[in-house]
């Protein structure tokens, strides 16, 4: 399986630092400010395609709704995903791979 990840750009957001999305495969990498990045497979098309195309559409929203929330995706592990092949900048820090357990940066 070819991925294909393309970067979600011009936008801007307090809660994410960079948002990769790759349509056919379904998986969307998420880095959150706090420098936590994790991937998510089964993710839905039809969302990937709206974050692509409609600018207005806020980065922390989306990922709080197409990611952290929707029971169709899962949070991908080291051995369903690899995470060093696409950045070194990446950096995965889960020990456990439940939704549940993602470290989402604080607001003060």
């Amino acid at each position: 399986m070819i991925s294909m990840f393309v970067n979600v750009t011009n936008r801007t957001s307090t809660a994410i630092e960079s948002l990769q999305v790759d349509a056919l495969n379904k998986q969307a990498i998420v880095t959150f400010s706090g420098g936590d990045t994790y991937a998510y497979g089964n993710v839905s098309t039809r969302a990937i395609v709206n974050v692509l195309f409609n600018p207005d559409v806020s980065l922390g929203f989306w990922v709080n709704n197409n990611l952290l929330k929707a029971e169709r995706t899962e949070l991908l592990n080291g051995d369903q995903f690899d995470y060093a092949k696409y950045s070194d900048a990446l950096r995965y820090r889960g020990t456990k791979y439940n939704k549940s357990e993602v470290n989402l940066p604080a607001f003060v």
